[in-house]
This record gives C-alpha cells, structure tokens and sequence, in this order.
C-alpha cells in the first residue's frame, strides 16, 4: 500500500505550482516534503484527499486513482486518510469531544457510547486526556494541534497527512509535536506524508526526504544524507543561501 503522485501539473492563473510532481510514499514510513513557503508543497497534499484538483497528472492511494474519483468512491478514500490541518482546523463552537467526534458520527457505524471511547482513546493517544468539555479556544495551540491530530486519527486511517505541523509553535512544542509524529506511526502502524519548511523537525521525524524545487521533486533520500548532496538548490535551501536556490535550474 502507498501513496503515489505520477507527474502532476497544477497551475493557479499564471502561477505554475506543480510541474511534473512525481513521488511514492512507502508503506509504512514517515516522507517529508521539504521546500520554502508557497512551493506547492500543500497543493500535492491537499490533491491526496481530492480538495485540489491537478490539471494533469495521477494521485493514487492504494489501487485507486484518486484525481478521478466523486462522491461516495472519494468518500471511501478519504476515510482511510487522516488529515492535520496548518492551524487544527477545530470548529470554534464546538467542544473538543464534538470536535473529535465529528468523523466518527458522520459514518454512523458507532453508537454514542463507542463513539465515546473511542474520542477518549484518541484523546489519550496524544496526551490530552480531560479536555473533552473545553472549547478550542481554551487551549494552547500545541493542545489544539494535538487535538487536530486525534481529530485525524479518530477513524484509525491508514494513512496521515500533516500540513506544516510545527508552524507557529515554541521549540519545546515543536518536539512534543515531532514526537507525536513518531508515536503515531509506531503505535497505530499509519504511513505519513509531512510536509514543511521546518528542517530540524524534518530530521527528527523523517524515514525520508524529498525535496521541492520549481514544482517537481528535485532529491529524495534518507535524512543523514542531504547535507551532502551536490546540488545547488537543495544546499541553497538547507544552508539558508537564497542565492543558490534562485540560481539553481
């Protein structure tokens, strides 16, 4: 099982965003894209779960193409894919256990009291027992980012996406975050797809690399590798040296 892209095109007006976007994300492992801001680096994410559509190219989950899919066949899909949004993405007027709950009961294959274990055991998988009651707003963002992660894994998806997991969070968050990550994969046996522009965070969580540049993967490879890649657009992002990625072709 794994997650394939197949030369993916994606333009938004003049803007090419996705030129030739290949990648497979292997059973099993932790793939982080890497790439700066406004790369396309959440454009191939959100195509898995068919929020974008590419203008050409394949996305496959499992056997099935899922660029081509509508209703109840992406439904399908989508239940075996988790998704941790930028910002958690939790509903403000909502509490936290309705939050959680939300995917659960659109299915209706859970009575109320399944569902509510099953919202605890989430819960307790990222290490927020006790705030079923609470509102979004009061939580800190880390708490609310773990929330979106037991949001995500409420339904026991084979597959987790996260978008820039680690944006806006203080260092010690960041590992807590990363960590989380790691847990994820070990205890519930998931295939993740990361993406973000956090390299040490990158290093820490990653089975793999695969580095954006001009819209396609321009390197992919295990962490402990890229700092010796002969290239000029993955040093110049990894060394924090504009003028190489600019230059870099």
């Amino acid at each position: 099982m794994s997650i394939r892209f197949v030369d993916l095109e994606k333009r938004f007006g003049d803007n090419v965003v996705l030129d030739g976007f290949s990648l497979e994300v292997p059973d099993g492992d932790i793939t982080t894209i890497i790439g700066p801001s406004g790369s396309g680096k959440s454009t191939c994410l959100k195509t898995v779960i068919g929020l974008i559509r590419p203008d050409a190219g394949e996305v496959w989950v499992d056997e099935r193409r899922v660029d081509t899919l509508e209703g109840d066949p992406l439904y399908e899909v989508r239940r075996t894919v988790g998704f941790v949004f930028q910002f958690a993405a939790l509903f403000d007027s909502m509490t936290i256990f309705d939050n959680v709950a939300m995917g659960l009961r659109r299915t209706g294959e859970l009575d109320e009291a399944a569902i509510g274990e099953r919202v605890r055991e989430s819960l307790d998988l990222v290490d927020l027992e006790g705030v079923e009651d609470k509102m979004p707003s009061q939580l800190s963002g880390g708490m609310r980012k773990r929330a979106g992660v037991a949001r995500a894994v409420a339904l026991r998806p084979q597959y987790l996406l996260y978008d820039e997991p680690t944006t806006g969070l203080d260092p010690v968050t960041v590992t807590v975050i990363d960590r989380l990550i790691l847990r994820m994969r070990d205890e519930l046996g998931v295939t993740s797809l990361v993406i973000t522009h956090d390299l040490e965070s990158a290093y820490r969580v990653s089975d793999r690399l695969a580095m954006l540049h001009q819209g396609r993967i321009r390197w992919v490879g295990a962490p402990e590798a890229i700092r010796d890649v002969d290239d000029p657009a993955v040093q110049g992002f990894i060394r924090g040296e504009p003028e190489l990625w600019e230059e870099a072709s």
